[in-house]
C-alpha cells in the first residue's frame, strides 16, 4: 500500500531536525526524512545543500503539526517553515 506522505518541517539546520524526529518518534508518529543526507565537507565544516524536509503519512500530518508547534515557533531560522 503506497500512502501519501506531506512535508511538516523544511530547514536546513540539522539540529532542528534532530529534535523534531525526537518529539515524532516519542509522540509515536511514523516519519521519513527527505535530503537529509544532500551535504558536504567544504574545508572542514559540513554544509547542507538545500532544505531537508520530514514527511509524514497524510493522516498523521494534523497530529504532527501540532507537535512540532513549538519548535517551529521557537525557531528564528530564515529558511524554516511549516508544511505548505
Amino acid at each position: 500500500m503506497n500512502e501519501d506522505y506531506v512535508t511538516v518541517l523544511k530547514t536546513y539546520n540539522l539540529g532542528t531536525i534532530a529534535i523534531a524526529k525526537s518529539l515524532l518518534s516519542d509522540a509515536g508518529i511514523d516519519f521519513t526524512v527527505k535530503n537529509e543526507n544532500f551535504g558536504s565537507i567544504y574545508n572542514g565544516f559540513y554544509t547542507v545543500s538545500g532544505f531537508i524536509e520530514i514527511q509524514v503519512r497524510n493522516p498523521d500530518a494534523e497530529t504532527a503539526l501540532e507537535t512540532l508547534e513549538e519548535l517551529q515557533k521557537d525557531s528564528d531560522e530564515p529558511g524554516e517553515k511549516p508544511a505548505e
